[in-house]
């Protein structure tokens, strides 16, 4: 099979894999085979986390106020 110059990672891959022996060239048909099995997990978007804070009751000012409540500093001072 001869792949077409419009397949520019596939041929990078093929130049690298195609003087392998063949029980190498086996095992990563095996192993591309069940990644094709086992699709990758879907990814997550941030849209989906929208609001997820919004059933704690809080006022937007309440929650920015709590917020900074709990940060902490370090305070380092330099002397000059």
């Amino acid at each position: 099979m001869k792949l077409q110059a419009s397949q520019p990672v596939a041929n990078t891959y093929w130049n690298i894999i195609k003087h392998l022996n063949k029980d190498v060239k086996l095992e990563l048909i095996v192993l591309l085979t069940q990644s094709l099995q086992h699709p990758r997990k879907q990814t997550v978007s941030a849209h989906d986390f929208y609001g997820i804070w919004g059933d704690d009751g809080m006022s937007d000012d309440e929650f920015v106020s709590e917020l900074r409540k709990a940060r902490r500093f370090k305070k380092e001072l330099i002397e000059i």
